[in-house]
């Protein structure tokens, strides 16, 4: 089974982002680089929306030099 990533709709996360409690499992996800349970504090909602307007931003680049598609 894979995720998907909240931020940049990546579908190939082979773990889930967060646990059945919401807390972030801190994985970090090869397309846009945000990691779970940590660039998300303090508030998940906020942080989520403010790093998505940001990997936008910058052109939506890929993170992770060894995981590319």
């Amino acid at each position: 089974m894979k995720y998907t990533c909240p931020i940049c709709n990546y579908d190939g996360l082979d773990e889930p982002p967060y646990d059945e409690d919401g807390f972030g499992l801190y994985e970090i996800c090869p397309c846009c680089g945000f990691q779970y349970g940590y660039d998300d504090f303090p508030n998940k909602d906020e942080q989520i929306k403010l790093w998505r307007q940001k990997w936008i931003d910058e052109g939506c680049k890929w993170f992770s030099e060894c995981r590319k598609p």
